[in-house]
């Protein structure tokens, strides 16, 4: 927040919110470990490993925009100096 001095203490509580990286290591390879079960015979865990695979697969970008979001916010955003309050860079009044 560029209102907010880097030096001030509340940048832990008004800080820049991480930004989320999706790791789709573990949807990819639960869906490839379902594909070898497939192959392989067993139906049941094939059917449970490739469901959480998509379950899995269709949250991270839903995650990933909603980080990309609170960042977007973060941005428009200032903090009051004289008390620690957030407003929103277009009803800023500057003194």
């Amino acid at each position: 927040m560029p209102s907010l001095p880097g030096e001030s203490p509340l940048r832990g509580k008004y800080g820049e919110p991480a930004e989320y990286v999706v790791q789709w290591l573990l949807p990819v390879g639960a869906a490839v470990l379902g594909v070898v079960l497939l192959v392989a015979g067993e139906v049941a865990a094939d059917v449970l490993l490739l469901a959480g695979a998509g379950a899995v697969g269709f949250w991270f970008p839903r995650l990933a925009a909603a980080a990309e979001e609170a960042r977007a916010v973060w941005a428009r955003s200032l903090v009051c100096r004289q008390c620690p309050a957030v407003f929103p860079r277009e009803d800023a009044v500057t003194v």
